[in-house]
């Protein structure tokens, strides 16, 4: 317990100018060596400009590559950064990371995580853990995106259609749906989850496309996007470790009445099952759905 301890207190001493710039010198370092120096300052500078909206304090970053130097680039930050809260600061690094990454597409390969932590350092590495980004997380998608590519590059090649399912449906042993729920769950042989359906999308989906009128709400999709990814982090958390509602909230980064709606649809998706009054766990859906994942 002293450690942990003191391994918060180390953690806390990183300014939250020092945690972004080093975070972003990193970034900037591999982004040039999986491309070139001119392509990561466009697309580091690219990605702050996007997401500037999102986070206000963007607008007080400006990175220049130094032409005659080994070390990166120089980064400008706002003393007043240091005012923003640490877990924003961590989704605003995490975000980035996520933006450039994808600008890169392929160019970006696999490891891109584990060098940029290595260009980081130990102490700004840590400093980002405890902002709330989930470093190991980030890569584990990364590869799963490069292996999906370069699949889809095999696939097209030899001229055959992709499974985006991953799952036929001969795997499909049997299907559920429980009165009262938008939810259809699918299963396979041996009782392991392989799917679920929201019913509502699907429909609407059914009626779309036979229609040929689509109506798309930015907003929403970002919105839902949002939403899926705190449901699938309360899941991970809960697979981790026990917890209150308050560090759930604390955790996530969001209100006890944001975290008690996604309970409640975890709920009725059948990842999450009561044991008491107040105490919810994981069920084998909720436990496939993370190996899945």
């Amino acid at each position: 317990m002293l450690d942990s301890d003191l391994h918060l207190v180390d953690v806390m001493v990183v300014p939250q100018t020092s945690l972004l710039r080093g975070a972003i010198h990193a970034l900037y370092i591999v982004a040039s060596r999986r491309s070139s120096s001119k392509f990561a300052e466009d697309a580091i500078e690219t990605a702050l400009a996007t997401l500037k909206n999102r986070y206000p304090f963007f607008k007080n970053v400006t990175i220049k590559m130094k032409t005659f130097s080994e070390d990166g680039a120089n980064v400008d930050l706002s003393s007043n950064i240091d005012n923003v809260h640490k877990s924003e600061i961590g989704d605003a690094i995490e975000s980035l990371i996520r933006v450039v990454c994808n600008d890169l597409s392929e160019e970006a390969g696999l490891y891109f995580i584990t060098e940029m932590k290595q260009y980081a350092g130990d102490k700004i590495v840590e400093a980002i853990v405890d902002a709330g980004v989930d470093l190991e997380q980030i890569e584990v998608e990364q590869h799963h995106a490069y292996m999906r590519k370069k699949r889809k590059k095999t696939v097209k090649q030899g001229g055959q259609s992709e499974n985006l399912l991953g799952y036929t449906w001969d795997k499909v042993s049997r299907w559920e749906h429980k009165e009262g729920s938008k939810y259809c769950t699918l299963y396979d042989t041996e009782g392991n989850a392989l799917d679920r359906i929201d019913l509502e999308q699907m429909i609407q989906n059914y009626v779309e496309t036979l229609s040929g009128i689509t109506e798309t709400n930015i907003e929403k999709l970002e919105k839902n996007v949002r939403i899926y990814e705190k449901e699938y982090s309360l899941l991970k958390l809960m697979h981790e470790r026990d917890m209150d509602t308050e560090t759930a909230s604390h955790l996530l980064n969001i209100s006890p009445e944001e975290l008690s709606k996604i309970v409640i649809k975890l709920l009725e998706m059948e990842m999450l099952r009561y044991i008491s009054k107040d105490t919810v766990k994981l069920t084998k859906v909720g436990l496939d759905a993370l190996s899945h994942k």
